[in-house]
């Protein structure tokens, strides 16, 4: 298309877009694309008279080649200080404190990429929570600071038939922040010992996200029973937040450090024994966090508190009056009872061994759970569009193990 055609285009979207017109309906008008029109109606007077197809390839518009060559330099040095974090978003960031100058992520990606110093990351699959129904606006606003954890393993060292099993927390908010270290066992003693040493230097969250298995899990071997790991977060005002099973992106945040702590440390590194890891870790935990806070400048104004301001404290208390937290919440898919549309159907979640039946209108959705433990009620919600959270049913809900 001619220079003169292509300003005359861009004019008239402007023209008609100020008349009322829809960027859909220019675009049908113009037989163009709606992104360009979307582009064309915010360009500045100066800016429509402006052409640069025929760029020549591979010559930066806006960055030159000393950019260029700069930010192949950080990488290198990276890999010669053999950092565990070496992507983009870190040589990007060296790059704007070393220079003072700003450079777009997509144009660091595109530098490493030509040089063959990065893959091409696999496209991810967007839409589904949104279609779901899934609760992020909720999740957003629950509690100031929220971190969650996991169990990674067990892993093995070469020739050893002893499974090595580690506990990883992630700080999700405020700040974002992730710790590895090794467990024993995938035990509920092993996690309360391990949160223990953790929230001596960092600070005790308001939410913690956990999934269903058993150590992190609210049965013991009774039905309507909270475990020792729950009993232990509610004395310290911490509420428990269940993912749903079988689910495990909605612990993406630990899942995508889990992913992180096995490429980076555990594929990267060989170690000949258990003593050897635990030096490693440190250096590991470390670099993370030197990669957290380079990435992610956000400081957080919550107050914290550490595990020491809770010295002679019953942490195994059972009574709800003395509870910091008397909130459990779980995220639940709806699931189908019965054949389609059958005059049995209906939805059902299952909290703590109980099946409680839900509109068949919710089947395959998510429902946002909160058991308050003070007036011994189960509501269960969706979030509508809007973020509010509509109440689908309120049940009694009490507690066998517990002292209220």
């Amino acid at each position: 298309m001619k220079k003169d055609l292509i300003i005359l285009r861009r004019k008239k979207a402007k023209e008609l877009f100020k008349e009322g017109w829809s960027i859909g309906k220019i675009a049908r008008y113009l037989l163009t694309r709606k992104n360009s029109v979307s582009k064309w109606i915010r360009l500045s007077d100066e800016e429509l008279l402006t052409d640069n197809r025929g760029w020549k390839k591979g010559r930066p518009r806006k960055y030159n080649i000393k950019t260029k060559e700069e930010i192949k330099k950080i990488r290198k040095e990276l890999e010669k200080e053999e950092s565990y974090f070496i992507g983009a978003k870190v040589v990007r960031k060296n790059y704007e404190n070393l220079t003072g100058e700003n450079v777009s992520k997509d144009f660091v990606d595109r530098t490493l990429k030509e040089a063959g110093m990065v893959k091409s990351p696999q496209r991810k699959i967007k839409g589904i929570s949104k279609y779901m129904k899934y609760p992020q606006k909720t999740l957003l606003k629950l509690g100031k600071s929220m971190m969650s954890i996991d169990f990674i393993g067990p892993k093995y060292l070469q020739g050893s038939g002893n499974g090595i099993s580690f506990l990883s927390c992630k700080y999700i908010r405020p700040q974002k922040h992730g710790i590895v270290k090794r467990v024993s066992g995938q035990t509920t003693e092993q996690t309360i010992k391990t949160l223990k040493e953790i929230w001596k230097n960092n600070s005790i969250p308001d939410v913690i996200k956990i999934d269903n298995d058993s150590a992190f899990g609210t049965n013991l071997s009774h039905d309507r029973c909270i475990g020792k790991l729950v009993l232990f977060l509610l004395n310290l005002g911490v509420a428990p937040l269940y993912i749903a099973p079988r689910s495990p992106w909605n612990n993406g945040e630990n899942e995508g450090f889990n992913s992180v702590f096995s490429k980076k440390f555990w594929n990267r590194l060989r170690f000949t024994n258990e003593n050897e890891i635990d030096i490693k870790i440190k250096d590991f935990n470390i670099a993370y966090e030197k990669y957290s806070k380079l990435i992610s400048n956000k400081i957080g104004r919550v107050k914290e508190e550490y595990i020491d301001s809770f010295n002679g404290i019953d942490l195994e208390n059972k009574q709800v009056k003395k509870f910091r937290s008397n909130k459990i919440y779980f995220l639940r898919i709806v699931r189908r009872k019965n054949e389609k549309g059958s005059a049995k159907e209906y939805g059902f979640i299952n909290i703590m061994n109980e099946e409680i039946k839900i509109p068949k209108s919710l089947i395959n959705l998510f429902v946002f759970c909160v058991l308050d433990l003070k007036s011994k009620t189960l509501s269960i919600c969706t979030e509508l569009d809007n973020g509010m959270l509509n109440k689908v049913k309120s049940i009694k809900f009490k507690i066998e193990n517990i002292i209220y």
